[in-house]
């Protein structure tokens, strides 16, 4: 069985179009989607009507509670472009999926609002152990847009962005291969990496009236470095 997970498409069109290429050659069993299709980008709703059309499983993230539930009046751009319906269905996406593949007992979650606060797998082990808790033997996650894997007692595993990867401004995600159930075989993560037209990206963002934080958006398409915190949010309440 293989899942492609995904995450933070962050409505980023150019972005989404390559990595629905890239799973046309793949061809995975399912596709998961770990949250924040919405947000940054200017096709919120277009990265959101996709996902809901071709993933099995998708969590919520920081941004789709956070404009889901209109916790931020400087966010009325994607609540105007997006329609109640929708924002009821982000308000309400469950936070975490539990499945076990392999004989491995795996924790899939965004990152925020599940996490207090944003983490990075190159933290203190403290701070990531109890993300473990109780008997996890693998934490998958996103939100911090960039891939990884940290060995401690278990594994923890961030998946990359879709269509916001830092660091390297590609889209990002992971194919997950296993056996179903609890017997111990073979588990296989292979991280993606995809060019895609970022200038693209960042001209649609500059052809969109009224798109939030337009220059800090265009800033990490182009260059995958981090425009700063003023969109680093972490909903403190949300459904």
């Amino acid at each position: 069985m293989t899942y492609a997970l995904i995450a933070d498409l962050h409505g980023n069109l150019p972005a989404l179009r390559a990595l629905e290429q890239d799973l046309k050659e793949q061809l995975p069993d399912q596709i998961w989607c770990l949250g924040d299709m919405v947000g940054k980008g200017p096709h919120s709703d277009q990265t959101l009507d996709w996902a809901l059309e071709h993933c099995e499983v998708i969590l919520g993230g920081n941004w789709d509670y956070g404009i889901g539930c209109k916790l931020y009046p400087r966010d009325v751009f994607y609540h105007k472009q997006l329609g109640e319906q929708r924002l009821q269905t982000l308000a309400n996406l469950p936070r975490e999926k539990h499945l076990t593949l392999s004989g491995r007992k795996i924790r899939l979650i965004h990152g925020r609002p599940v996490m207090p606060r944003l983490h990075y797998i190159q933290e203190p082990k403290e701070e990531l152990l109890p993300l473990l808790a109780p008997d996890f033997d693998l934490l998958l996650y996103a939100d911090c847009h960039r891939q990884g894997l940290r060995t401690l007692s278990g594994q923890i595993v961030n998946i990359g962005s879709v269509g916001n990867g830092l660091g390297v401004p590609m889209v990002q995600y992971l194919l997950l291969t296993g056996s179903e159930g609890e017997a111990p075989a073979r588990l296989e993560m292979r991280y993606v990496t995809l060019p895609y037209d970022n200038k693209a990206a960042a001209q649609d963002a500059r052809e969109t009236p009224g798109l939030p934080d337009a220059e800090a958006y265009i800033k990490e398409v182009l260059t995958g470095q981090y425009a700063g915190d003023l969109r680093f949010r972490t909903p403190k309440t949300a459904t």
